[in-house]
C-alpha cells in the first residue's frame, strides 16, 4: 500500500462514509473484500473517477479481488481516467444502463481494461456485447429468480445457464447462504454474523495452518516480531497464548497482555512445546474460517483506529484483542462470561466483550456499525470517540491491506 498524501485525500475520503465486507467463497474461504462508500452529504456527490483515483493511494493491492462500490457517485467519463489496480472491480448499477450513453461508457471502460461487476438484476434483457463487459453479477437474495418466496430453490430448465458468475448479497442467515451456493453463487458478500455458528460448547480451536507455520518459525528461531505477527493472524491462538502465559503454571507477578511479551517470555523452546500441544487441538473446519478472519480484520481495524486517536501502546493491544476475540463466542458456542473464566485478559477487554462497557467498547461498536454499512451509527460513534471520518476510512483501508497480506488466501477466485 502506498503512503497516503493526507492533504490530498482529505477532500474526498473525508467526505465519504465507507464500509467493508468480506467475499466468502463456497469453501468458506475469505478471498477478497467489498468496499462501499456513500457521500456524507447528498450535495457532495463526486465523479466516480475522482473517488476511485483517490482510493488508489490507499489500495489493498494483491491478487485477491476488491469490489468497489461508490453507491451515489456521478457515473461519467472520469471513470475512463482511472488507472485501475489489477485486483479492482468497480460496481455499476443496472439502473444506470437504461441510458444508452452509460452503456457506451461501460463498453469503453471494458476496452481500457477496467474490470466491472453488474449490481442488481436488469429489468430488461441486456445485449450480450454489454453483458460481456462484466466479470460478476451482484444479485440481492430477494432478486434471485431461482429462489422461491419461501426460500426454496427453483430448478432451472435443462440447458439454461447463467451468463456470468454471480455473487449473492443480503444473505443474513446460514441456511440462506447455503441455498445461494446451491443455486450456483460463486461467493457471498459478508457472512451471517448474528447467528451462533457452533451449537456445542468447545474450547477455541486455532487453525492448523497457523500452528504449523509457527512451529516452523520457532524451529528456525525467527525473530519475535515475525512470530508475534503470525500468532495475531489467528484469534483463537492469540486467546490461548494469553490464557497460557497468565495461568497459575507461570505465576507471573504482573498480567501479560501483549502477544510479543508473551512470546519473549516463553522463548523458542517453550513456544515450540506449547505449539505442539496446540497442534493436537487445531482444526481445519471450513465453517470457522470466515469468523476467524472477521475477528482478525476487526482487531487490525481497532488497532489502527487507536493510532488515529493517539492512544497508548497498551490500549492499542487491548483494542486488537477486543476486535480479534469478539467472534470467539460464535466460534466456540460459549457465552463470553463463561468463556472468559478460562482466560485472564485485560479488564478493559473483558468489560468490552462481556458487558459492552469500558474504553474499548465504543471502538467495537464502531467496527460493527462500519461492517453493517450503517453511516448514522458510525457517525455517532466517531463523534463520541473524537475520530474524524478521514481517519476512520484510512484506518479501515490500512487494516484491510494488512489483513490481505498476512492472512487472505490468494489461490481462490481471481478477479
Amino acid at each position: 500500500m502506498n503512503a497516503p498524501d493526507r492533504l490530498g485525500l482529505t477532500p474526498v475520503l473525508g467526505s465519504l462514509s465507507m464500509s467493508y465486507a468480506p467475499l466468502i467463497d463456497r469453501d468458506r474461504h475469505t478471498f477478497g473484500t467489498r468496499l462501499t462508500m456513500l457521500s456524507i452529504k447528498p450535495s457532495d456527490r463526486l465523479p466516480i473517477g475522482l473517488i476511485l483515483e483517490q482510493l488508489s493511494g490507499m489500495w489493498p493491492d494483491s491478487r485477491t479481488p476488491v469490489l468497489v462500490a461508490p453507491l451515489d457517485a456521478q457515473l461519467d467519463d472520469s471513470l475512463l481516467e482511472w488507472q485501475a489496480p489489477r485486483n479492482a472491480v468497480v460496481e455499476i448499477p443496472t439502473i444506470a444502463l437504461r441510458d444508452p450513453l452509460m452503456q457506451g461508457l461501460v463498453q469503453r471502460a471494458h476496452r481500457r481494461g477496467i474490470k466491472m461487476a453488474l449490481r442488481g438484476r436488469p429489468d430488461v434483457p441486456l445485449p450480450p456485447a454489454l453483458l460481456n463487459c462484466f466479470s460478476y453479477a451482484m444479485i440481492h437474495i430477494t432478486e434471485d429468480r431461482r429462489r422461491r418466496s419461501d426460500g426454496s430453490n427453483v430448478t432451472p430448465p435443462p440447458g439454461v445457464l447463467r451468463r456470468m458468475p454471480f455473487i449473492i448479497t443480503g444473505a443474513f442467515r446460514t441456511e440462506e447462504l447455503q441455498s445461494a451456493y446451491e443455486r450456483g453463487a460463486v461467493a457471498s458478500v459478508g457472512l451471517p454474523m448474528d447467528e451462533a455458528h457452533c451449537t456445542i460448547e468447545r474450547p477455541p480451536q486455532p487453525g492448523q495452518a497457523a500452528v504449523l507455520e509457527l512451529l516452523r518459525l520457532a524451529h528456525d528461531r525467527a525473530d519475535f516480531d515475525t512470530i508475534e505477527s503470525t500468532i495475531k493472524r489467528d484469534a483463537a491462538l492469540t486467546f490461548e497464548l494469553i490464557r497460557f502465559v497468565n495461568s497459575a503454571a507461570f505465576a507471573v507477578p504482573m498480567q501479560i497482555a501483549s502477544v510479543k511479551r508473551a512470546v519473549m517470555m516463553l522463548g523458542h523452546a517453550k513456544l515450540t512445546r506449547w505449539l505442539s500441544r496446540m497442534l493436537r487441538v487445531s482444526t481445519q473446519c471450513a465453517d470457522t474460517l470466515p469468523l476467524m478472519h472477521a475477528g482478525i480484520r476487526r482487531g487490525l481495524f481497532l488497532e489502527h483506529l487507536a493510532s488515529c486517536s493517539r492512544q497508548g501502546a497498551e490500549l492499542r493491544e487491548s483494542l486488537f484483542q477486543t476486535g480479534a476475540f469478539s467472534v470467539l463466542d460464535r466460534m466456540t458456542g460459549t457465552a463470553f462470561p463463561r468463556l472468559l473464566q478460562r482466560a485472564k485478559l485485560p479488564l478493559n477487554v473483558e468489560a468490552a466483550l462481556a458487558e459492552r462497557a469500558g474504553p474499548c467498547a465504543p471502538y467495537l461498536s464502531l467496527a460493527e456499525a462500519v461492517e453493517r454499512n450503517d453511516p448514522v451509527a458510525s457517525r455517532k460513534q466517531l463523534e463520541a470517540l473524537d475520530i474524524s471520518q478521514l481517519d476512520c476510512n484510512m484506518a479501515m483501508l490500512r487494516a484491510l491491506a494488512a489483513a490481505q497480506t498476512s492472512y487472505w488466501r490468494e489461490d481462490r477466485i481471481a478477479a
